[in-house]
């Protein structure tokens, strides 16, 4: 568990280190989220035709990809994530006479960019599943995205 716990550190300081280094405008947290995420998808690809050459195809949950303690972890996390906004919002309470101050140029652009987020996700999603079954065809993997 603490080794997992390391893992998701070890990515996140690593995608910081690299954002530092090229000045990049991405968080270090979102690169190193994908970095991650790369490696999990590089080690299924990896137990899959690692397996292939043994001529076995059951596949177990180790050899998935994603580590058992790793998800445990990951889990867990995103069951507290509710805990993770409370900073945040009393960042936004802190700053409420600001907020009242602005409440139009405020609104327009949570509205706007709101708007805009739908529209570009509808967009990419229609784009990307042009020529794919529906999704009330595809198999449901419990959730697990990788």
């Amino acid at each position: 568990m603490v080794q997992a716990f390391f893992i998701l550190l070890f990515f996140q300081f690593l995608g910081t280190a690299l954002q530092d280094c090229f000045h990049l405008s991405v968080p270090g947290a979102v690169i190193g989220m994908f970095m991650l995420a790369a490696c999990l998808i590089g080690r299924k690809q990896f137990f899959k035709i690692r397996l292939a050459k043994a001529g076995r195809t059951a596949l177990l949950a180790e050899q998935d990809g994603i580590p058992q303690d790793l998800a445990r972890v990951a889990r867990s996390l995103i069951g507290a994530l509710g805990l993770l906004f409370v900073p945040a919002g009393a960042g936004i309470a802190g700053q409420f006479t600001l907020l009242r101050a602005n409440a139009w140029p405020v609104c327009v652009a949570l509205v706007g960019s709101t708007l805009l987020g739908l529209v570009v996700t509808a967009l990419v999603m229609q784009a990307m599943t042009r020529g794919h079954a529906p999704a009330e065809n595809l198999p449901d993997n419990g959730g697990q995205v990788l």
